[in-house]
Formats: C-alpha cells, structure tokens, sequence
C-alpha cells in the first residue's frame, strides 16, 4: 500500500515561507561601525565570529576549539527609523542534534523596544519579541515598523563557523547609535556549560542569561560551552583576564565528577579574586538537582562550602545561588526537554531566580 506524502504546507498556510515583496532592501553586515555589535567579534583571520579569543580557545580543549565558534550570546543593536528589518546569517555546517531547536541552531531573534520617544532612560524591561517575524529556511527575517525604534538581534546559540551576517534595511532610512545600557558598560561573564550555552532554549534571545540580562540592562558575555565548561587553569586564567561587572560561575554540571570540582572550582574564584579584588562573583550549582541527588549533592555543598569560606575570608563581594532552586520543584517536568536541558519555562524560571541576585552584584560593582 503506497503512503501519500504529507505536504504540510497544504494542510496549514501558517507553516508556508512569506516572501520579502520590498524590493529597495540595503543590506549592511553586522560589523559595520553604524551597529553595536556585543558577546562576539570578528576574527578575519579565522573569517568567522568568535566569543572568546581564538588563541586561547585553542589551547584549552578541542570541544572549547570548535565551541568558541558559536555565536550565543552575540547581539547586534541600533535604532533605526526603517519600516521593515530583514536579517540573514550564513553559516560553513549545521550539525543538528535531536533535542535542539532549528531556530535556536542557526535562527536570528529579532527584538525591538517599541516605537522611541528620545527618552534613552525609557523603561528596559519592555523589550518585545518582533512577533511578525518570519523565519526563512535561508535565514532571512522579516519584521515592520513604524517611527524611530530600537533593535536588538540575537544570533545563533550554536551554528558552528558564524562568518557573514547581515541587517537589511529600507533604502535612505537611518541608523542611530544604539541605546545605552542601564548599567555601567562592563559586561556580565558567564562560564559555565550546555545550560549556560542555552541548550534546548527555542530561539536564541530566550536562555536565562539574555533574558535576565534583557530584564536589567545590562551587556553580558556568554561563556557556556556544552560539556566543556570544566574549569581548566588556562580558562581560569582567561576569566580573569577579562574587564567584567559581575562574574559567573556555573559549570558544576560539566565537572566530570566532585574531585575536579574540588581540584578547579576553588582555584578559579581565587584565580578572578585576584585579578579583580571587588567584582562581584556568583556561584551557581546544577540546576536539574532532584534528577541525581546523590550524584549533585556533594558537587552542591562544596561549592556552597567553597561560598563561605570565601565569606569568612572577608569577601563581601561573593553570592551563591541554590540551582536545585531555580527551577522549583513543582512542575519541574514541565520545565526540561530532555530531562536534563531546560525549555523555554525552564530558563524563564532561572533567569527569575537570578534576576533580585544579578541585580544587586550590578548595582554594587565598581
């Protein structure tokens, strides 16, 4: 018995490509000086986007090589008075995993912050996800707009080898400086792992870390690289490198097991103490806690061990966040896609759970 074919986009328009009919579109690649390019850079040796300096990358391990490449995290920003967007990434390969969403993959989230009233302290938190965005299989977006209004792009979470993005915009229209951050121009550093990297997140834009960071205005880098968030002294040494308003520490899960934890986790709080005696830093344990209690248990109270130690030295400036609490207990199923990486509601709950902590690191850092 033959099967007939399903043709999806017979049965429901909805899922159908809707075509860019404007035909004066002047696209502009995401380095040009006219944006805000945040969370990445171009390295034009490599012809691709990096996160982190490709050098070190390097050397610390081959997973962190070849993760480096991905552009979670990277954020183009401007204002611009055009009535339409239209944004393309092209990417070398797309490896594709089966619990991974093809939008955060390879997609482009567009946000904008609704029609700009030349107030530049209007409120942060009203960042509104371009709804009539329209993914193309290509790449290409599509949002309208009226007035002046400002824009926030996300790039992929984990397209490997990120070498051309571009902004397309209205033939004559203008682009504006972007607006600033509420707080002070250091970024926020996350290191961490797969969760920290926005693993099994929908679209780039929704993980915990832009969303917190949407929330409170504030730029941040993100260092999460999926199952090689492991501590080593070389990244320990990069971390501390780096000029940050707060850092963050969230790679238990990715330490192969509690010996490593001791061996690193202690030397990079000491390793960033250092280099940065009064930055805030923050602790934060694996947040799928009631999965492997006897696994994560020991990994928990070492670094919250770790915590007060840190406190009874005199470290005013040092925060531990619980992760068996970020996502709550109630419902928690709902809150994973493979029981292990956190959904859209999973990180929606992790960025509420850090978001009161983040903010007073914030408004305490120098």
């Amino acid at each position: 018995m033959k099967t007939e074919k399903m043709d999806l986009l017979k049965i429901d328009s909805n899922f159908a490509k809707t075509k860019i009919t404007e035909t004066d579109v002047v696209w502009r690649k995401a380095t040009d000086s006219a944006f805000d390019l945040r969370g990445v850079f171009f390295d034009e040796e490599a012809g691709c986007y990096y996160r982190m300096k490709r050098e070190i990358a390097d050397q610390v391990s081959s997973g962190v090589k070849v993760l480096a490449r991905c552009t979670v995290g990277g954020r183009i920003r401007f204002k611009t008075d055009s009535p339409y967007i239209t944004a393309r990434v092209k990417s070398v390969r797309l490896n594709m995993s089966w619990n991974y969403s093809l939008f955060a993959r390879c997609g482009l989230s567009i946000y904008v912050n609704g029609v700009c009233d030349g107030n530049v302290h209007a409120d942060f938190n009203q960042w509104e996800y371009a709804k009539d965005d329209v993914m193309y299989y290509d790449g290409i977006y599509y949002a309208k707009k009226k007035g002046v209004y400002d824009v926030e792009i996300y790039m992929p979470n984990y397209s490997e080898k990120i070498y051309d993005v571009e902004i397309g915009l209205k033939e004559g229209s203008n682009v504006y400086p972007a607006k600033p951050y509420k707080f002070n121009d250091k970024p926020v550093v996350f290191y961490g792992n797969s969760i920290t990297q926005g693993g099994c997140v929908s679209r780039s834009g929704n993980d915990y870390i832009a969303t917190v960071c949407r929330w409170l205005s504030t730029d941040f880098v993100n260092l999460g690289f999926s199952g090689n968030g492991k501590g080593e002294p070389i990244m320990a040494e990069y971390l501390a490198s780096l000029d940050a308003s707060v850092f963050v520490l969230d790679y238990d899960y990715n330490a192969p097991d509690c010996e490593h934890l001791k061996k690193t986790h202690m030397p990079l709080y000491r390793k960033i103490r250092e280099k940065h005696p009064r930055t805030p830093i923050i602790f934060i344990t694996a947040p799928i806690y009631y999965r492997n209690v006897k696994l994560l248990k020991p990994r928990r109270d070492l670094i919250y061990s770790n915590y007060l130690t840190a406190k009874a030295e005199g470290d005013e400036n040092v925060y531990f966040i619980d992760g068996k609490k970020m996502m709550g207990k109630k419902y928690l199923d709902a809150c994973l896609t493979d029981q292990l990486h956190p959904n859209d509601l999973g990180y929606f709950r992790m960025a509420k759970t850090l978001s009161p902590v983040l903010l007073h690191a914030l408004e305490t850092s120098e």
